[in-house]
């Protein structure tokens, strides 16, 4: 049973609206791009372990869980996928490289092989689930829980592995998931259905929503970086100008009157959860504090304060609701 579904990391949103923001030239794009390129092959890969997962149909009571963040003794700690069964509960980390994977051993290293022959030792995902693991093991026993924790190390890719010699966990690519699965013994029961279903329940209830905004701090990126202006929906380029009631787009000629609205999610994302009418008027390079008040108060925010020091609050989409702080 799917208990919690895997949701786009937030984060992706925000770098959208960074890439978007800044100049070609900028001394931040790269490291922007290449963060929001692995961040998206990231989510792709594991939408694709999710698919191979969702066909294991076991005969006994179960639950699966996706991207869920935990904190144990003011640690936090996430899992790509957990599998709960009557047994134990096994944890998947799921790695998305294109490249040729070498497994070595004494020390035990991952290292990634280009095609030019060139080699990059990886971070180790063993150690990276036996942390998990043991942090989850913590957070059971404060719930007077105990069980066997296994972890899996799943590849995306279907590129070269090659193992030296088999480490103390499980190695494959994410197809073979499901069959995996089906070869894994089941023979005790420590957890009943209901109490499956209780467990995953309160994990899903203890998830830690990874908050990423707003973006500026955690790229350590100075706002004067920050382009302002109202972004065409249709073409993608900046200063739309507030004309006869609408926002006119002299690229290619749209027009629309709630085009702010991206604006204002971008500067949330971007700069800071709330917005004075002088920080609107000069996001959206308006020239009327008048006409700002005025589009201010049909737009997704809620006002706090009175006067010049009043406030505006932005509220985000469902999409990239945050709930709360890591």
């Amino acid at each position: 049973m799917l208990i919690k579904k895997r949701e786009k990391n937030i984060e992706i949103d925000g770098l959208i609206a960074l890439e978007k923001r800044i100049g070609k030239g900028d001394v931040n794009r790269q490291r922007i791009e290449e963060r929001l390129y692995n961040l998206q092959a990231g989510f792709s890969g594991e939408t694709q372990y999710d698919k191979y997962l969702a066909e294991f149909k076991p005969p006994y009571p179960h639950a699966i869980l996706h991207d869920v963040t935990l904190c144990d003794d003011d640690v936090f700690f996430q899992m790509d996928s957990i599998l709960i069964t009557p047994a134990f509960i096994l944890i998947s980390e799921v790695k998305n490289i294109a490249e040729k994977i070498i497994v070595k051993s004494n020390p035990l290293q991952f290292i990634k092989e280009y095609s030019n022959g060139r080699r990059l030792p990886l971070k180790n995902p063993i150690v990276e689930l036996d942390r998990k693991i043991f942090h989850l093991e913590s957070w059971l026993k404060k719930r007077n829980i105990d069980i066997p924790i296994k972890g899996i190390v799943a590849f995306a890719y279907n590129n070269e592995l090659l193992i030296e010699e088999t480490p103390s966990m499980d190695i494959m690519f994410t197809y073979e998931i499901s069959a995996h699965l089906r070869t894994l013994p089941v023979t005790r029961e420590i957890l009943n259905k209901p109490e499956i279903h209780r467990l995953a329940k309160k994990i899903k209830s203890s998830h830690q929503e990874f908050n990423p905004f707003p973006m500026i701090k955690k790229y350590n990126i100075h706002p004067a970086h920050i382009k302002p202006g109202v972004i065409c929906p249709v073409c993608n380029k900046l200063h739309m100008m507030w004309e006869q009631k609408r926002w006119n787009c002299s690229h290619c000629g749209h027009n629309g009157k709630n085009d702010h609205e991206h604006a204002l999610q971008d500067w949330s994302m971007l700069i800071k959860n709330n917005i004075t009418n002088k920080e609107f008027c000069y996001f959206t390079k308006l020239e009327s504090r008048h006409v700002a008040k005025k589009m201010l108060a049909r737009s997704p925010i809620e006002l706090n304060g009175f006067g010049a020091g009043a406030k505006y609050e932005i509220l985000l989409p469902s999409s990239i609701h945050v709930k709360s702080k890591q």
